[in-house]
């Protein structure tokens, strides 16, 4: 029968070893997933919060960069009523260098070149005074190539080249007037400072007869269109005016005994732009004794 053998006195059994104090060895409870399931959907919820104000911060970033190059661009753009200027102010104005007129502060004018083909065309069909200033570049209306100016629209007639009607201007009157109806006078007979056109039924006289003989006659202006009669116009101003195929004469007593008593109308700007037209009805013409 064999004896048991007791361990050396400082020998721990592996038993020992395990758990010194003699106890049963404890094991950590596993987390619960139950428990941990509404951290992890906070972290995700907070995760999709952050990545959502970065993606509004570059959104709204973008947005005032969008804005101030608008603006930055924005301002070199003129618009159609800046570049105008009233017929007097045109006329009377020292120099005659094309640039159209820049009213807005701050903003450089801007240059409407005129077109090399209509270059030459312009001075021979009366320049700035008769024509105003270039409002367009040269483009191709119904086939024909053409080029707005303030007051007219010179075409370009290439079947007519070498003759006096390679350039002319265009009906500009006749258009603006388009479905207004003039009343014509009784025929007369024409007498010094009163002319009469039976080609369309109505008389010229006076300073109106005096410009349109002066500045070019039928091959600027036309035949008149209409009586002299004092017209309202859009903006609230009265003229006394006389419309002409390719214009409208206005009368300005403010410059008399000038040679500005008498502007052409912008029609060229008017028709070009877009703009309201005058619906003054014109009374009947007083018969000529």
């Amino acid at each position: 029968m064999s004896e048991s053998v007791a361990p050396p006195p400082n020998q721990v059994s592996p038993r020992d070893t395990a758990n010194p104090n003699g106890t049963q060895p404890t094991t950590a409870p596993a987390p619960d997933p139950a428990a941990t399931k509404p951290l992890r959907q906070r972290s995700a919820r907070n995760n999709r919060l952050r990545i959502g104000m970065v993606i509004a911060l570059v959104f709204l970033v973008l947005i005032i960069l969008a804005l101030i190059i608008t603006g930055i661009s924005g301002a070199g753009r003129p618009t159609a009523r800046a570049n105008r200027l009233t017929p007097r102010d045109l006329i009377l104005q020292a120099s005659t260098n094309v640039t159209t007129a820049e009213y807005r502060s701050g903003v450089s004018p801007s240059m409407v070149d005129i077109a090399p083909r209509f270059a030459a065309a312009y001075e021979q069909l009366g320049g700035l005074r008769r024509l105003g200033l270039p409002i367009s570049p040269a483009l191709f209306v119904n086939g024909r190539e053409v080029q707005w100016f303030e007051r007219a629209r010179v075409e370009y007639w290439p079947e007519l080249a070498g003759t006096p009607y390679e350039f002319q201007i265009g009906l500009v009157g006749v258009e603006y007037v388009a479905g207004r109806t003039f009343l014509r006078p009784e025929p007369f007979e024409s007498r010094p400072g009163l002319r009469y056109f039976p080609e369309t039924g109505f008389g010229v006289g006076g300073l109106f007869l005096q410009f349109w003989e002066e500045n070019g006659g039928l091959m600027s202006f036309g035949y008149p269109i209409s009586a002299e009669f004092d017209e309202v116009q859009p903006d609230g101003r009265a003229f006394r005016v006389q419309y002409f195929e390719r214009a409208r004469f206005e009368l300005h007593p403010e410059a008399a005994g000038t040679p500005y008593v008498v502007q052409l109308g912008l029609l060229g700007s008017a028709l070009y732009f877009g703009e309201p037209r005058p619906q003054t009805v014109q009374p009947r013409p007083t018969p000529v004794p």
